[in-house]
């Protein structure tokens, strides 16, 4: 064969591949595009995907976090209603009835915790800064709500279901 003719061969072979490639595939300027619009959409949706993974991830650790907070307090909260160290001591006498320490002389009743005054019926006392404590677990009480606030963590319980009272802004 001389060059003439193979070269005239390889050119139609390539013509026929070109156009078997572009009816099976489209023209080439298309196949361009979605070849690069296909990568496009396929890394938007990878994207999509870890940013979806990471906020589920986040959430999820926010709230076992949360969760535990909670638990802990009213962990704390069951600790405290169980325990009452009160000792008699100091011109003191235990008052058998409410447990309290009783000036027999003054007639004022005290939690040796704390120092403060006790009303023996309530077993509420009055702290400097005017919160009312209850004295036989230690924890802040609301006498409106008649919820418990523990001091250590700030977190609002309710005695009767014993869950954490979540409480407005406006009012924090």
């Amino acid at each position: 064969m001389n060059e003439f003719d193979r070269t005239l061969i390889e050119t139609t072979k390539t013509h026929r591949e070109r156009l078997a490639s572009a009816f099976i595939h489209g023209r080439l300027t298309e196949r361009h595009k979605v070849n690069t619009n296909l990568g496009r959409l396929l890394g938007s949706v990878i994207l999509a995907a870890v940013v979806g993974v990471a906020c589920l991830g986040t959430g999820f650790v926010l709230g076992l976090l949360e969760r535990q907070q909670h638990e802990q307090a009213i962990n704390s909260f069951m600790a405290a209603m169980k325990a009452n160290p009160i000792k008699p001591g100091n011109g003191y006498v235990e008052d058998e009835k409410t447990g309290l320490l009783f000036n027999p002389e003054t007639g004022i009743y005290i939690d040796p915790r704390t120092g403060f005054r006790v009303d023996p019926e309530t077993m509420l006392a009055t702290d400097p800064q005017g919160r009312t404590i209850d004295i036989r677990l230690g924890w802040y009480y609301d006498p409106e709500t008649r919820t418990y606030t523990d001091p250590a963590s700030g977190l609002t319980i309710d005695p009767e279901t014993l869950t954490v009272v979540k409480k407005d802004k406006k009012e924090r």
